[in-house]
């Protein structure tokens, strides 16, 4: 149960590192798009596909060590951990949830951006469709 427990607070800390570190990114990710700096973009994006997929990673491994320790999420994981490291650990899983809802708002916006400025280029090449339809 030790390694269970330093694995699962050290993740939790890499994880608020590396939703901060995305956080910067997609607001990186946003203003290339904006400037429409294409290869500065695709770097971008390969930064944030990397990010993602070590947060999937530690994400997986949370899932086993709750299904291995039986809990039922990982609030009750944390209820099982010495009481100075659950109290730590229940800060940085809110401080997670925190940034894991303003990664959410940031992904939202520049997907709504990239929506918008694709349609502004379907307009421009083919034209606005349906203008005048008859009554």
């Amino acid at each position: 149960m030790n390694i269970l427990i330093r694995q699962f607070a050290t993740d939790l800390q890499s994880d608020v590192k590396a939703y901060q570190d995305l956080i910067v990114l997609l607001d990186e990710q946003f203003s290339t798009s904006v400037q429409q700096q294409t290869a500065q973009l695709s770097r971008v994006l390969e930064q944030i596909n990397e990010q993602l997929a070590a947060i999937e990673v530690r994400r997986a491994r949370r899932s086993q060590m709750i299904q291995t320790s039986k809990a039922a999420d990982c609030e009750a994981l944390m209820a099982l951990f010495p009481v100075a490291l659950q109290q730590a650990c229940l800060s940085k899983w809110q401080q997670l949830g925190t940034l894991l809802r303003q990664a959410k708002q940031l992904n939202q916006r520049n997907g709504e951006f990239i929506l918008s400025q694709q349609e502004i280029m379907q307009r421009v090449l083919f034209g606005e469709q349906d203008i005048y339809d008859p009554v």
